[in-house]
């Protein structure tokens, strides 16, 4: 019975992690996508109307201004729901190895590094956090300053 308690949690724990890994690479891509789309809404959202040849006025293009915070938004809740499942995964990883350390333990195995096994994970789990973050925080900013620019330079 322990062997089969044993291999669930260890299951578990490769289960976690490709995971995390997985949702990591989609957070990735979808926010380059997202990053594109929104870059490219905020290049062309600002514009010229001409009432008469002398009297040019800004024109915002509803629809690219819409995109770009629509897209924006998309991201950052996509980011955001990631950012805070991996720290779900994160404590998860930590009690399963937990978990078979006090199995471990009770076989009279040799002493588990616990504690070198959780950092471990919490430091792939942070990393993968940090990266995300950084491009959320790039993929909002850069949008942002490219729309701000176009007003700017059309006013």
């Amino acid at each position: 019975m322990k062997e089969r308690v044993h291999e669930q949690l260890s299951n578990e724990l490769r289960q976690a992690s490709r995971s995390d890994t997985t949702i990591s690479i989609i957070a990735i891509v979808v926010t380059f996508i997202l990053f594109g789309i929104a870059m490219g809404f905020a290049g062309n959202a600002v514009g010229y109307t001409y009432n008469y040849p002398s009297d040019p006025r800004i024109k915002l293009s509803l629809p690219a201004t819409a995109a770009v915070f629509v897209s924006l938004i998309v991201m950052i809740v996509i980011d955001l729901y990631t950012i805070m499942a991996l720290n779900n995964s994160k404590k998860r990883k930590a009690k399963i190895v937990e978990n078979l350390a006090g199995q471990y333990q009770e076989e009279g195995a040799a002493p588990y590094p616990v504690d070198d096994i959780v950092k471990g994970y919490q430091a792939r789990s942070n990393l993968f956090t940090v990266i995300l973050a950084a491009l959320m925080s790039m993929g909002v900013i850069l949008p942002l300053i490219m729309f701000i620019n176009q007003v700017v330079e059309e006013l």
